[in-house]
């Protein structure tokens, strides 16, 4: 699913104007119409109370246009209207906006236009309210939300005790990072009803947390202007993880099904190359063969006696490989030169498919082995990227996108963020300098436990091992594991009882779920 940036719905409303012919006012007027929709859908319970008053507050931009637009239509279907606009400047009002405020006073509409937060407040008391809609700001604000506006938004967060419906975007909120603009406030809505694509700030950080439910609404905008104007951001979820599970014939032998080698595990560390040879074998591989620095111990080694092991420095591994994919790190360990050595044989191999995860992150960024391979993946968490890129951990969750695009632009491969949520970054063949970032719809903190990331390399190795080209398998290996954790609270567990060991334990039957709905479609 393609998503929008602010420069990128800039210019998608740009391009549509000049390019299609499609005005802004047509746009708006699709835009409350189908708003209007939404919100008498949703809030039937809150709107049959006729005695009770739909709030509309409104900035004095466009956003605030669509807001009363809003306005005409939930009166001219026979609601109670208050549009309150926070005009502390009139001469700064867009002409939509003008045009708009006019057309409510000529319907009858309920209409106020204040100077201060304390006004609007006051109109917002003075008669009991069903909703609140928030048209004050869209992707239009630059820098944190000021006074009055940071007062009214403020207020709503703390003292408004009916749903609050934003219109586009919550007003205060960096739609491109997740958080709030400028390190201000931001309105906490319930449900936020966004035009054309969703926005990248919408999926991260905290930005679920302001947003509430999101509905996004096609409004006019053609497919042709979408395509041309976002082409950076993109989200995945269950429809493309479905189309990128591998083929299993039922004639096949395990032969062709891949042979994953996972290069993991050290003496008390050795549970961590099991879970990622597990999850390898679980996701399909045919074959998964666990080698460490030393001999992995017989008693782990035998609770998976379908495992095949080794050491790592093998000739049989490097001299004539019959591996199709391999992970290194989990546990593995970073004293010494043996992990980095085994990095070298492993870019030695021609055209390999190489997970690289924990340990082997350390390693390679300790010895500066930048660029990587380009079809390798780099699976690092917020604090490994922030080693990596010299900058801190709070930076990286602060803006997701833009640092694990960094990231896979040193790392010269493709680089799959971990954490909340999971975002993977790609360079662009044709440029090098374009960086294609994707985030994935699925995950909670129920996997913020220790192994869990050794078995979402595991079954991004299984996959890779399988056929599944790089970017899919890291993107869908990831989508798997958030989608279990997902599974597992919608079923009634506690989020903080999820093991890593459940997670390869689930597998297959969720799987199976999605293999079946891949022969439905």
């Amino acid at each position: 699913m393609r998503l929008a940036t602010v420069a990128e719905t800039r210019r998608l409303d740009e391009l549509t104007q000049t390019k299609y012919g499609v005005s802004a006012e047509i746009l708006m007027e699709a835009a409350g119409v189908g708003a209007t929709r939404e919100i008498v859908q949703s809030f039937i319970p809150e709107l049959r109370d006729h005695s009770r008053t739909v709030c509309i507050l409104c900035g004095p931009g466009n956003n605030g246009a669509d807001g009363l637009v809003i306005a005409r239509h939930l009166a001219a279907d026979g609601y109670r209207v208050r549009a309150v606009a926070v005009i502390p400047d009139a001469d700064k009002c867009s002409l939509l906006f003008k045009k708009q405020f006019e057309r409510c006073l000529l319907q009858g509409i309920d209409c106020f236009e204040v100077r201060s937060a304390a006004m609007a407040i006051a109109c917002l008391k003075e008669m009991p309210t069903a909703l609140v809609i928030d048209a004050l700001f869209g992707i239009g604000l630059r820098g944190r939300l000021e006074a009055p506006f940071s007062e009214v938004v403020e207020y709503l967060n703390s003292s408004i005790h009916v749903p609050i419906v934003s219109i586009d975007t919550p007003s205060g909120l960096d739609c491109d990072r997740g958080v709030a603009s400028g390190g201000g406030t931001c309105v906490r809505a319930k449900m936020t009803i966004t035009f054309g694509l969703l926005k990248p700030g919408f999926l991260v950080a905290e930005g679920p947390q302001f947003t509430g439910r999101l509905r996004r609404l096609a409004i006019g905008f053609p497919a042709a202007a979408r395509r041309e104007s976002a082409t950076s951001t993109f989200a995945f979820g269950e429809s493309l993880a479905n189309k990128s599970l591998p083929h299993r014939r039922q004639t096949s032998n395990k032969s062709q099904h891949g042979h994953a080698l996972i290069l993991a595990g050290s003496p008390g560390m050795y549970g961590a190359g099991v879970l990622a040879a597990t999850a390898a074998y679980r996701v399909g591989a045919g074959y998964v063969t666990l080698a460490s620095h030393t001999d992995p111990s017989s008693e782990i080694v035998t609770s998976v006696p379908e495992l095949l092991t080794g050491k790592a420095d093998d000739e049989r591994f490097w001299l004539e490989p019959r591996w199709t994919s391999a992970a290194i790190g989990p546990g593995f360990g970073v004293e010494g030169d043996a992990t980095y050595q085994v990095l070298l044989r492993l870019q030695a191999v021609a055209d390999s498919r190489v997970v690289v995860d924990a340990d082997a992150i350390t390693v390679a960024s300790q010895r500066k082995m930048w660029p990587l391979p380009p079809n390798w993946i780099l699976t690092p968490h917020a604090g490994e990227l922030a080693r990596i890129l010299g900058v801190s951990a709070k930076e990286i969750e602060s803006d997701r996108f833009h640092f694990a695009r960094e990231g896979a632009k040193l790392a010269g491969c493709h680089l799959l963020l971990k954490g909340f949520r999971t975002v993977l970054a790609s360079v662009v063949e044709s440029s090098v300098s374009q960086v294609r970032a994707t985030v994935v719809l699925a995950g909670n903190s129920a996997l913020a436990k220790a192994g869990t990331g050794d078995v979402l390399t595991g079954i991004i190795a299984g996959l890779l091992a399988q056929g599944v080209p790089a970017r899919r398998a890291a993107l869908a290996g990831a989508y798997i594991h958030g989608r279990i954790a997902d599974e597992w609270l919608r079923s009634g567990q506690a989020q903080s009882s999820l093991l890593a060991s459940d997670v390869s334990a689930v597998l297959p039957t969720l799987l199976q779920r999605l293999r079946s709905n891949q022969g439905s479609r």
